[in-house]
């Protein structure tokens, strides 16, 4: 067990200056513009639509006369401005990429994204997954999800849908506050600490007046994800508002974390306290060496790789115009 800085746990990636944060679509951008002002950093928005793009750097994908393309058509747009995608990170070592991928932008836009940016940097992906409601949204995102995983050295994953489903008294607005509050708090700890090299579950809580039942909350979050806690590979517990505790009650979040996890076998846990002006509440972010439910999103994951006709080359939808001659 490690108890102390994040930065201690082992195999940490390190954040490399000078950082830059892309945003993509609606909700990826304006998380990115709040993580920007944050950690001082600069941020690069990709949007399909000129409302999202509300700073003067950014990159429009322009999807011509197609009022609502699809997710492969957008994707396919996208990479078009490839050229003017990777002018826009060169020279940054670190890229931070936050997009929502119950979105068709982020769903589309990020996998290509991320997948120019591993070119010269080291990538790390914040992705956001769609409401269990969102029937038509869950496949698309579970296949971008599996390619920023392949195109990333760290990514950390919210789910709206565990959140909402742990706390179902919430509406859509009030989850979307917490979860993306949760994310901008997370990513300054990270910008100053590092975070772990693979993908990292980000579970977080509402406020409460009590920090173990803020802790038992973002743990029965992590176990609507995945079903083997005990594959867990490491655990970071941040505590929101931990200056304004006793020190006595920061030891006790820390052993009764690190009794819940020594029971699942984890092999890493530490914790840190940071300022917060709304009360208590825990971010937890795992890493996990398993399956999580994410993997369902994809009917098709049980197919191979190699038996993949299409995954290396990003699949799109290309105009073909067919002469049609008239028939009398």
């Amino acid at each position: 067990m490690v108890v102390g800085d994040p930065g201690d746990m082992q195999e940490s990636l390190p954040i490399k200056e000078p950082l830059l944060i892309v945003g993509i679509g609606g909700a990826g951008s304006r998380l990115a513009v709040d993580a920007s002002k944050a950690t001082g950093c600069k941020c690069v928005l990709i949007s399909n639509d000129r409302k999202d793009l509300v700073n003067e750097n950014h990159i429009l994908v322009n999807s011509g006369q197609w009022l609502n393309p699809s997710t492969y058509k957008l994707r396919a747009f996208a990479s078009a401005k490839e050229g003017n995608i990777r002018a826009a990170l060169e020279g940054f070592n670190t890229i931070i990429v936050i997009s929502n991928l119950a979105g068709k932008a982020g769903a589309a836009m990020a996998p290509v994204v991320c997948k120019i940016a591993k070119e010269h940097a080291a990538v790390i992906a914040v992705s956001t997954m769609p409401f269990g409601f969102e029937k038509d949204r869950i496949f698309a995102s579970g296949v971008a999800l599996k390619r920023i995983q392949e195109s990333s050295h760290a990514v950390v994953v919210m789910d709206n849908d565990s959140f909402l489903e742990n706390n179902p008294e919430l509406t859509k607005e009030e989850c979307f506050s917490i979860t993306n509050k949760a994310i901008i708090e997370v990513l300054l700890s990270i910008h100053s600490s590092g975070i772990g090299p693979e993908t990292s579950l980000l579970c977080t809580s509402k406020q409460s007046g009590e920090s173990e039942d803020s802790l038992r909350d973002s743990m029965a979050i992590l176990h609507r994800q995945i079903a083997d806690t005990g594959a867990i590979k490491r655990a970071m517990v941040y505590v929101m508002g931990g200056e304004r505790l006793p020190l006595r009650q920061l030891d006790s979040i820390v052993n009764y974390a690190q009794g819940i996890f020594k029971e699942e076998g984890t092999t890493e846990v530490a914790m840190t306290s940071m300022t917060s002006s709304n009360g208590i509440r825990t971010h937890l972010i795992a890493s996990a060496t398993q399956k999580t439910r994410f993997d369902s999103y994809d009917p098709l994951a049980v197919i191979p790789k190699e038996n993949y006709l299409d995954w290396d080359d990003q699949e799109s939808t290309p105009d073909i115009q067919l002469a049609m001659p008239i028939l009398e």
